[in-house]
């Protein structure tokens, strides 16, 4: 109820008080005087009018003096927030016929799909009977004193159960949750907007608000937007948001605690117990893993070389069938390529295969396990996926100040690949006289003519790597040759930082507008306080979101393992770190463990940065001692982060194009669901010539009925906001399959040649079928870190109950300062006003 008081806040000090009271007796008794003057000029009224006027302006003043001002206090009811989120993944649509019957009972009960109160007390028995495997006392004696009588009753009971049961085996857990919600005799979803308000969301990959009408679409049919493939609790959690009406009471889970993403849950739950806001899980489904075969992750890479030792390697789930021979295939375009037979004695098992490089071309592989009798599903029992060979040698140019340990490990490492050719220059080395010469060059050879890039050393190369060089063996001339390379010629440009020289010494503008990084500032931990193993000390990398969808960064095809992997790779004594520019792409962050583990603006962290430049790329790598990655392992991951680099350049300069336009999809292998981005990085000439130029790239899906390519989808290319040379579309929803790609010009002619390159859409490979277990420790983790509790399904009524309590009172005080407001000033100025005319009216001065 509102409550309204005026207080005069003059009152609150003593002096001012004081000083008000004087102030209102002296001017009081000027009145009189004045008072006494005018009544030997005017009537006795017209004086009394006066003073009575000239009081009102002295009362008005002086309440003013006293800074009054109104009060209003508002006590309202807080009616608490619950978020419900529903998991629409695609491990919700497993059915658990390899539950108990105690469990499948349970669940039957709290769908009321079985008895009602009358009976509890007989279910319960019949219930505990199915948790001890025994078969249940249908019929009591008392019941009926006929055995006939009780026999036939037990056959009809226990043949009702069995048909609940079999209902139950043909019950997905999203079918439970449905029925949990909102149609049994009373819905979850009533129970709880009685006592709350509810806001309903949808999750899988992403989630999604949803309301009662739109949730039966949700349930009918799963938009492809959702990411079935995928389950993260983590948004679910997250997206319980603030509230100023309302504050947020609790989230309200509904899955099977599977979470395949890469986002950590606990922390998100974490969170909400902070806010005083707990995750109550409702459980659907058995924690029994069932009897279940399903490929998991495939580590292959993308792109080789011809006659390139390729070997795969994947994990294939074996639940349920341990010590039992199954058969793995792989096919290769479709037919059988090679078998194995495995006996797994575990959970899961690891299948390597050597794949063939000996032709030039895209393979189309698929994995898959032989169905075995008794499976819980097998439309998780394959997996596609692709690997293109090319026949190309990657060509690498290392430039170096001297042979640090850095050049020595990352030379070494790229002359034992043997699809690499790599050549060196080191300016500063020591010379005993034995040989004719150094045992490398010591010195570039640059054309007078900064423009003459086929006779500088950067016309082969696919990657020039350019290490702790002085500037004054890297001149401005051959920073110019540099930047046509990457520019004009696609070629990828990394630089690694140095000691001594790069970047710090450097004055080149040019320089500056290579790099993808502004602001550098090094960091050195070599410290007495920097102790312990490798692992434990220095300037760890992290990845982000970026760097792990980076090919080049991916030490293993599961996004999971490969973040342990960099997290355990050893720290570093000293880097630079940078901002990135505004284009580029922060791949890896520099972090010190147990400090800077949130980073307010990985931006500005940025050890591993990325950018386009031109139809090329430069990479900026702030540390100089890659070679730390060996410890312990060896070559294992300092070998293949240089071979995938390498490859990567390769690629990048091998891209479809001419000499006018760089032309094709910014990845070529996506998957189902992600965005196709499509690009053209046109010359700087050309489009100077043609600044009309209207682009567009034509997605043609091959592989259609009767064999046509027919154009399934037109994407206009559009200037980027800050790189003008580089035009962008982006297609969203792609279906699986091969597309070629061309592109499409008005107003310019780029050559008699059509430019076109080809894009590749597979299935989703995901891992959310791998285990088909309800994961009842996670759940217990998200209750337990937030205040909450794990339900299950029969326990749902429990949860309304939690909120049956006295609404919070939320108070709201408003203040109004009526010596400051506007009708006051009008009542003091309309007296003034009144006493002035009255004065003049009797001609008084």
């Amino acid at each position: 109820m509102p409550g309204r008081q005026l207080v005069f806040h003059g009152y609150q000090s003593t002096e001012w008080f004081v000083f008000w009271l004087f102030t209102v007796v002296l001017a009081g008794g000027l009145m009189m005087v004045l008072l006494n003057h005018e009544r030997r000029l005017v009537s006795r009224r017209v004086g009394i009018s006066l003073l009575a006027l000239r009081l009102l302006v002295l009362a008005a003043l002086s309440t003013t003096l006293l800074q009054p001002t109104m009060t209003w206090t508002i006590d309202r009811d807080l009616i608490p927030r619950i978020v419900v989120a529903i998991d629409l993944s695609m491990s919700m649509d497993t059915t658990d016929r390899h539950a108990t019957r105690a469990e499948k009972f349970r669940w039957a009960r709290a769908l009321h799909m079985i008895g009602n109160a009358g009976i509890d007390d007989r279910l319960d028995d019949w219930e505990q009977a199915f948790a001890r495997d025994h078969e249940p006392e249908w019929v009591d004696e008392v019941e009926s004193p006929d055995p006939q009588r009780r026999r036939q009753l037990a056959r009809m009971r226990r043949d009702n159960v069995d048909a609940v049961l079999a209902e139950m085996d043909r019950m997905s857990r999203k079918d439970i949750a449905r029925r949990l919600l909102s149609e049994t005799s009373s819905p979850l979803l009533d129970q709880l907007k009685n006592v709350a308000h509810v806001d309903l969301a949808v999750f899988a990959k992403t989630v999604e608000p949803a309301d009662a009408e739109s949730l039966a679409r949700y349930f009918g049919d799963r938009p492809q937007s959702l990411g079935a493939e995928v389950s993260d609790l983590s948004q679910a959690l997250d997206v319980s948001g603030t509230s100023r009406d309302s504050p947020l009471a609790a989230v309200v889970l509904l899955t099977d605690g599977r979470d395949t993403s890469s986002g950590n849950p606990v922390a998100s739950a974490r969170r909400l117990g902070q806010i005083a806001a707990p995750v109550y899980p409702i459980i659907l489904g058995t924690d029994i893993t069932p009897k279940d075969l399903a490929v998991g992750s495939i580590d292959c890479p993308q792109v080789v070389f011809k006659d390139d030792n390729v070997k795969m390697s994947a994990t294939i789930g074996t639940g349920g069938f341990a010590r039992r021979e199954l058969t793995v295939i792989l096919e290769r375009d479709g037919e059988v390529s090679q078998t194995r037979t495995i006996t797994p004695d575990g959970p899961e098992v690891n299948v390597d295969f050597e794949l063939d490089a000996a032709e030039v071309g895209r393979r189309n592989y698929t994995l898959r396990v032989e169905p075995q009798p008794g499976e819980t599903r097998d439309d998780n029992n394959q997996k596609p996926f692709a690997m293109n060979v090319v026949d190309d040698i990657v060509r690498v140019l290392v430039l170096d100040g001297a042979p640090r340990w850095e050049f020595r490990y990352l030379y070494t490492a790229l002359e034992r690949d043997e699809r690499v050719e790599v050549s060196s220059v080191v300016f500063e080395q020591p010379y005993l006289g034995i040989l004719n010469d150094t045992y490398f060059p010591r010195r570039l050879d640059i054309p007078r003519d900064a423009d003459d890039l086929e006779n500088s050393p950067f016309t082969e190369p696919d990657l020039v790597i350019v290490g702790d060089v002085r500037p004054s063996d890297l001149s401005e001339q051959a920073l110019q040759l540099l930047e046509k390379y990457v520019a004009d010629s696609g070629g990828t440009l990394v630089f690694v930082a140095g000691r001594r020289h790069l970047p710090q010494a450097y004055r080149s503008p040019l320089l500056k507008q290579l790099l993808p990084i502004t602001e550098h500032r090094p960091v050195d931990l070599t410290g007495a306080g920097e102790t312990g193993a490798p692992g434990q000390r220095g300037l760890r990398l992290q990845l982000t979101a970026d760097g792990e969808r980076e090919i080049t960064l991916q030490f293993d095809a599961d996004v999971l393992i490969n973040r342990r992997i960099w997290s355990g790779l050893p720290g570093h004594p000293w880097a630079i770190l940078g901002r990135a520019k505004r284009t580029a792409s922060v791949l890896a962050v520099g972090i010190r463990p147990g400090r800077d583990q949130n980073l307010d603006n990985e931006r500005n962290h940025g050890v591993i940065v990325h950018h386009h430049y031109g139809f090329g790329q430069v990479l900026w790598i702030g540390i100089d001692s890659t070679w730390r990655w060996r410890y312990r392992v060896g070559d294992k991951y300092h070998h293949r982060f240089w071979g995938q680099l390498g490859r990567w350049a390769a690629e990048n300069k091998a891209a479809a194009g001419n000499e006018f336009v760089r032309f094709g999809p910014v990845s070529s292998d996506i998957e189902e669901g992600d965005v196709a981005t499509i690009r053209a990085q046109w010359n700087q000439r050309f489009l100077s010539a043609h600044p009309d130029l209207k682009a567009s790239a034509v997605l043609y899906r091959t592989g259609d009925e009767g064999g046509q390519e027919r154009p399934f989808s037109t994407l206009e290319l559009i200037p980027l906001e800050g790189r003008p040379l580089d035009f962008e579309g982006r297609a969203v929803g792609l279906p699986h399959g091969q597309y070629r790609v061309t592109l499409v010009m008005e107003g310019a002619n780029a050559g008699a040649e059509p430019v076109e390159t080809a894009l590749f859409v597979h299935k989703v490979p995901t891992v959310e079928l791998s285990d088909l277990s309800a994961n009842r420790d996670l759940l217990n983790e998200l209750a337990d870190v937030s205040g909450g509790r794990v339900f299950d399904p029969h326990e749902k009524d429990e949860i309304a109950d939690l909120f049956r309590q006295e609404a919070a009172i939320d108070s709201t005080r408003t203040e109004t300062e009526l010596w400051d407001h506007w009708a006051m000033v009008l009542v003091f100025f309309g007296l003034l006003t009144a006493e002035w005319v009255v004065r003049k009216l009797n001609g008084l001065p």
